[in-house]
């Protein structure tokens, strides 16, 4: 989803100089891809940010994401990071780790494929939740082009804050707070799609959710 591209766009504009920002990439094809670069600024974050699809990184940078959340600190996910560890058709190249249990352990998501693009999708409130401070300011509802991700039921402890509905299916949670185990505060959102940056709401939405990650007691 380029986001090589549009989460530097985000930072620079909503973000500004509050923020000291380090990124880490991989290649987007060949072995380089499940090589995450620069991935030693891990150990000295407040937040992880995750933008990924489908990596098997090396067990010292596997490490590093493990520590960040053992020691309690937030993450933020957005799109594919629901499915970020976990390969589908390819092989583990040794000395490099997946993470399966990452979506219900961590994200506190339930991936189970998607509808399929193509069709418009409106966002709005989740009813259950309408004060929560990550959704403050935000207009609604507002349409993705993103396709909707299924996610139900949720686990229980996760808090859906934001609904996707296409028309002849059941509504899905698009957006949602969850602890990891070491009780750290995570958010992530299914949305993440080009066109989504383009879109107010879900840069505040962006926004609130870093607000609210780093905010402490």
């Amino acid at each position: 989803y380029q986001t090589d591209e549009t989460l530097p766009s985000f930072a620079k504009e909503s973000l500004g100089k509050k923020f000291q920002i380090k990124y880490c990439k991989a290649d987007d094809n060949g072995p380089g891809r499940h090589i995450l670069k620069n991935a030693k600024v891990i150990a000295s974050a407040d937040l992880l940010f995750v933008s990924v699809r489908r990596r098997a990184f090396t067990s010292k940078t596997m490490g590093l994401i493990r520590k960040h959340i053992v020691d309690g600190k937030p993450v933020l996910g957005i799109r594919t990071s629901s499915h970020a560890f976990a390969l589908r058709k390819e092989t583990l190249t040794k000395g490099h780790e997946t993470w399966d249990e990452w979506d219900k352990e961590i994200i506190g998501g339930n991936y189970d494929g998607h509808h399929g693009g193509g069709k418009a999708c409106r966002v709005d409130r989740f009813p259950s939740d309408t004060d929560h401070p990550i959704l403050k300011d935000l207009k609604f509802p507002f349409e993705t082009t993103a396709s909707l991700y299924r996610n139900s039921p949720l686990p229980a402890k996760s808090v859906p804050l934001l609904r996707g509905t296409i028309e002849g299916f059941p509504s899905e949670p698009v957006a949602w707070t969850h602890r990891s185990p070491s009780g750290g505060k995570v958010f992530y959102t299914s949305l993440g799609h080009v066109e989504d940056f383009k879109k107010p709401a879900f840069n505040r939405l962006l926004l609130n959710a870093i607000n609210w990650c780093l905010k402490k007691k």
